[in-house]
């Protein structure tokens, strides 16, 4: 399996290979082969530590746990992965590439305005796949996670500018047909900013929010940046 957000690529590369990488567990119409069941036990060993993370936080994330919710034996690990760890680094990664796969797709759908196009981007953050309980309560556990353990940092950082790279061409294309003049860098930046602090607010619970006033919310913001000063 390619992954799109690794250590040393530039953002730029990532965006650039979207279109060719594969989702994990993508069902097969017909007999797997050899090498397509163990890219599959990989797959099922990815998809699990997500879902141990969200239920048992990254200190919880045991083997035993993993391999388990996998149904697979504990010494399968070993043959896919170097480590416990790497394995919880390179499903983050896919949590990351499954979200930027999706708004690029948005991204490049000719039949939306830019301004429909970043609304659905930022929508999608609060939708299916991206939003389940799962992938909330694993990105939470893995951004608090990274303050101690360094590794989870560089796919944090790679995903942040890919979105960047995908909003900025989207405001600036939004403000030619309105014939404003903005910052789109800084507005692309200041979407990045507000999506986080959204899954933050709704992980934690601290606000009341639901995704519906998270959707709104980045309408505003939108709009905001769009509007003649």
């Amino acid at each position: 399996m390619a992954l799109i957000v690794a250590q040393g690529r530039p953002a730029r590369s990532v965006l650039q290979t979207l279109s060719t990488v594969a989702t994990p567990g993508t069902p097969q119409p017909r007999r797997r082969t050899r090498a397509e069941n163990r890219d599959f036990r990989r797959d099922s060993l990815i998809t699990a530590a997500i879902s141990v993370v969200a239920r048992h936080d990254i200190t919880g994330a045991t083997v035993e746990r993993i391999c388990e919710h996998a149904g697979v034996s504990r010494g399968l690990i070993g043959h896919y992965f170097d480590s416990k760890e790497q394995l919880l680094v390179v499903a983050l990664e896919f949590q990351f590439n499954r979200a930027v796969r999706i708004k690029y797709a948005i991204a490049q759908d000719t039949a939306l305005t830019p301004v429909a196009r970043l609304n659905a981007m930022a929508a999608a953050s609060f939708e299916p796949p991206i939003y389940t309980v799962d992938e909330m309560s694993s990105w939470q556990a893995f951004t608090n996670a990274s303050r101690s353990l360094p590794a989870f940092r560089p796919p944090i950082r790679y995903a942040g500018r890919a979105l960047h790279d995908l909003f900025e061409p989207q405001f600036r294309a939004a403000a030619a047909e309105r014939r404003l003049d903005i910052n789109g860098s800084r507005a692309a930046f200041g979407l990045v900013t507000l999506l986080d602090g959204l899954w933050n607010s709704l992980a934690t619970g601290k606000d009341n929010a639901d995704p519906e006033e998270a959707i709104a919310t980045c309408q505003l913001f939108i709009e905001g940046c769009l509007k003649p000063v």
